[in-house]
This record gives C-alpha cells, structure tokens and sequence, in this order.
C-alpha cells in the first residue's frame, strides 16, 4: 500500500512539477493593422529608422566630466582640454546647455581660462574628441591640496635619533 502511494505521489509530482516552476510567457501586445505592403526600397528605409533610435539611445546617455578649459573658443562657445595623451578634447556649450557655478546662474563666458569645469557631457565622435556639454555644474581655479594636515615624508613625522 505504502509503495503503491509513493509511486502515485511521485508520478503525479513529476507531471505537474516542472509546469509548476516555468515562468508564464508574457503575451505580446495586439499589433495596430499594417498599411499594405510598401515597396522593398521603403522597407529599407524603415529598418534604417528602427535601428537609429536605438543606436542614440546608447549615445545619448551624459558622461560625467571633469575638465580644465585650456583653451576657450567664446565665439564658438566651447572650450578646449589637452588630456594626458596629448590629445585636444573640444567641449561645444549649446544654446540649450544648462550653466550653473553651485546653485547660481552663470554665462559662458565666467568660465576663464585654467578654470576646472565640471557637469555632465555626450560624445560627439567615435575617437572621444569631440564633446556636447549637457550641464555645467560648477567650474572655477582647481582647488589646492592643504599640504599641512600630512608631513611630506615618513622620516619628517618621526623624531630624530639623538646620537650617543
């Protein structure tokens, strides 16, 4: 009797258990009707279209910036870094970039020359020299390391040996 109800129970624990643990498939949305169908030179151009906003919405994500605007342009409204490689990084401000020093309102053209700008910026160009400033948060002289708080060198913080 005991082996007749485990073979039971067992029997009816692998039929229903693996439906048990399967995640439910989402139902697709009902797809609006389609126009007729367009010549094979339109198809091409809506598959070119689907895939562009796709590949902005990869770009068009802001990176966070840190710069120091070593060369400005105020007619063209950008600035420029030289990076550690050598490379001359261009910032282009727009008309729709945000501009702030903290929680002020600042221009353009408050931002000096070895100023460190900070904000947030997208790339403009594959090879990472060209750049559109979304937001400046706060730029002014790079802020200067108090030397005082540490000693310059282990030997300084420990007190000489006296000679015997």
């Amino acid at each position: 009797m005991k082996q007749i109800l485990f073979s039971l129970t067992l029997g009816l624990a692998l039929s229903v258990g693996p439906s048990a643990f399967a995640q439910a498939k989402k139902k697709e949305a009902a797809k609006p009707a389609e126009a007729p169908a367009a010549p094979a030179a339109d198809a091409k151009k809506d598959d070119a279209k689907a895939a562009a906003p796709a590949a902005d919405a990869k770009a068009v994500k802001p990176l966070p910036m840190n710069a120091r605007a070593d060369e400005i342009d105020a007619a063209g409204k950008s600035f420029t870094q030289k990076n550690k490689d050598g490379k001359l990084v261009k910032n282009i401000v727009t008309a729709t970039t945000e501009i702030k020093n903290g929680d002020a309102a600042a221009k353009f053209e408050d931002i000096k020359v070895g100023d460190t700008v900070g904000g947030l910026r997208t790339k403009k160009n594959a090879d990472g020299t060209e750049y559109e400033v979304v937001k400046i948060t706060k730029f002014g002289p790079k802020a200067e390391k108090k030397d005082d708080a540490k000693p310059a060198k282990k030997e300084d913080a420990k007190p000489a040996k006296k000679a015997e």
